[in-house]
């Protein structure tokens, strides 16, 4: 996978609201930080991003259809029955840069 660089809080283009644009999966480092300063705030904001507040679990029923919009939005698939199918369509809109 090729690094990219991205903002620690970014800015919605339409609603001006900030979020958090960090994922304990991808994010690695904050640019311009001592490296145990970087690690320390980072597990700081992963801490902060998944307390139950701020946390949404959707309860499936049939025929369920849920969107997000990924510029303000951290998202993790949780497991699921081995028994059951899980059927997921993807659709993704041409989005801007963030910042």
């Amino acid at each position: 996978m090729v690094p990219a660089v991205h903002p620690v809080v970014r800015t919605h283009p339409e609603t001006a609201r900030r979020a958090l644009f960090v994922s304990e999966h991808f994010t690695t480092r904050i640019i311009g930080l001592p490296e145990a300063r970087s690690r320390e705030l980072l597990d700081e904001l992963f801490e902060h991003s998944t307390r139950p507040e701020f946390v949404y679990r959707h309860q499936w029923k049939p025929k369920d259809m849920v969107f997000w919009d990924n510029r303000s939005t951290m998202h993790l698939a949780m497991p699921f029955p081995q028994d059951q199918r899980r059927k997921l369509y993807r659709t993704t809109i041409e989005g801007d840069v963030p910042f």
